[in-house]
């Protein structure tokens, strides 16, 4: 089930636990890259998308094929209680999307291929070591893409009302590094996570501004990054 929340509250309660949001626990094991903590977006920690609504009414669970990974679980005899979560998430999660798809975007093909993206990073995660107890069902991209930009420009529009004391050029800058972390967090996802099946970072453009703006924790916000390939994450621009 998607948040009723909106982004900025979603991300206001994983503050105070990096290991929550940060991007720096996919490491390369081999051939392939994997999360070692379940730092990514998921699903549930996405704000509703209320064209969907009707879609999470109408959809029939049910009906919905699963990969090979979650029909090898479904089927399974000791398959433990975070993974038959896990299952009946992705089936609800799936036959919501799908229906969504089927009756509002019918002929999209793009929108198809996100889907088919989606479905089997959902499966390949399960195949993770370390996937266990906390590890939920990961973001589904275009949805979340379109509440962190909405997110973006409903935070902006209505912070300078609320701290009238800053200046213009100071939200015009805070507008202009929110935009240029989602550009990265995006080329991200369509430059490695989307073509290796693996479930893609949470846009931290708000973690970055609480850090620095509200927190003055920008020395803290840098080492978050350090020795890392998300390094330029951590700069203050």
């Amino acid at each position: 089930m998607a948040s009723p929340y909106s982004f900025t509250t979603i991300a206001e309660r994983e503050l105070n636990d990096p290991d929550e949001f940060l991007p720096t626990s996919i490491r390369y094991e081999g051939q392939n890259i994997i999360w070692t903590k379940p730092g990514y977006a998921t699903y549930r920690g996405t704000p509703t998308n209320y064209e969907m609504a009707d879609s999470t009414i109408l959809c029939n669970p049910d009906s919905v094929s699963l990969p090979p990974n979650l029909d090898r679980i479904s089927k399974s005899k000791n398959a433990t209680e975070h993974q038959k979560r896990y299952v009946h998430d992705f089936k609800f999660a799936a036959a919501s999307i799908d229906h969504w798809k089927e009756s509002k975007h019918p002929n999209e093909v793009i929108l198809a291929d996100a889907i088919s993206i989606w479905k089997t990073t959902c499966d390949k995660l399960t195949t993770n070591p370390h996937f266990a107890e906390g590890w939920y069902l990961p973001a589904f991209y275009p949805i979340y893409s379109y509440q962190c930009a909405a997110g973006i420009q409903n935070f902006f529009q209505s912070a300078p009302l609320l701290q009238p004391d800053k200046s213009q050029l100071f939200w015009k800058r805070q507008i202009d590094q929110a935009q240029e972390m989602f550009n990265s967090w995006e080329a991200l996802y369509y430059h490695v996570t989307s073509g290796e099946c693996i479930p893609f970072p949470k846009c931290l453009w708000y973690h970055k501004y609480h850090y620095i703006h509200q927190r003055k924790q920008a020395d803290t916000w840098k080492r978050f990054f350090n020795n890392s390939s998300f390094k330029e994450w951590g700069t203050r621009n």
